[in-house]
């Protein structure tokens, strides 16, 4: 599913910004606490079952990630910002990010640490592991292609039991199939702004990502190599020119492995 308002914002003048005090502009943190890189500052009590699930699966993510990817994601705090309502959030936001307020969740790279912003509302915890993941990612490797960066965010933002069966974008991709789905990994890798990613390159984004982590084998060690050298600085390329080279005919080969994954 296409996230239209939430989304990370990765704009150099904001670096400044971000260092700023993170007190919020109309009173003190109600709950404050520190769970493995995270630090969490939140308008409301974490103390209820919603809450204490939170903290327990932020860590869980982090080590999902690692354990994944093949990479360390702990290279610096990420904060975590709660709050209760999206007009606390906008008011907190137009001093400090005004270029997101409009957003229905945000993550930002400063120059010390990265920040989410999330609102309560239902089903923020799906913004909450959206964002975080964007901010492990970013502690993790010096750079992130955009189509990947969303499209593995749209693959953690699920609970960590949906993640290969239960994703909404299953059934969009079972809906492209009826008519012929192609998905472009090149088109993919040429967008570089995220007003321009439709719906349906969320969705590929995603399909793309779910193939690399549950399909072939050449395919995953495909990304597997291609995130190693982005982490050591090596030259990495595109991984559409890597994959046509280590793992042939893979558009093909998507398709087919959603049609059996999903008969699974």
């Amino acid at each position: 599913m296409q996230p239209p308002l939430r989304s990370l914002l990765l704009i150099c003048v904001l670096a400044a910004r971000c260092g700023l005090s993170s007190a919020p502009v109309h009173g003190e943190w109600r709950d404050t606490r520190t769970v493995d890189v995270f630090d969490i500052r939140s308008e409301f009590s974490l103390t209820d079952a919603r809450g204490s699930s939170l903290l327990a699966e932020l860590p869980r993510l982090r080590r999902d990630i690692e354990t994944l990817l093949g990479v360390s994601a702990d290279a610096q705090p990420i904060e975590v910002n709660l709050f209760a309502s999206r007009r606390s959030y906008q008011k907190y936001l137009s001093v400090r990010v005004p270029e997101g307020a409009s957003r229905q969740a945000l993550y930002v790279q400063g120059t010390d640490r990265g920040r989410v912003y999330v609102h309560r509302h239902a089903g923020f915890e799906v913004d909450i592991r959206h964002e975080c993941t964007h901010a492990l990612l970013h502690n993790a490797l010096p750079y992130v292609p955009m189509w990947l960066d969303e499209g593995l965010a749209e693959y953690f933002e699920v609970p960590a039991h949906q993640r290969a069966t239960g994703n909404p974008h299953h059934s969009a991709v079972r809906r492209a199939m009826l008519i012929h789905w192609k998905p472009s990994l090149p088109h993919l890798e040429n967008l570089d702004d995220l007003n321009s990613m439709s719906g349906s390159d969320y969705r590929d984004s995603w399909a793309w990502v779910h193939y690399f982590l549950h399909g072939p084998q050449d395919a995953r060690q495909a990304l597997s190599n291609y995130l190693y050298d982005v982490r050591m600085g090596n030259p990495a390329g595109l991984l559409s020119e890597r994959l046509a080279a280590e793992a042939p005919d893979s558009p093909r080969r998507l398709a087919r492995h959603f049609r059996d994954f999903n008969s699974m």
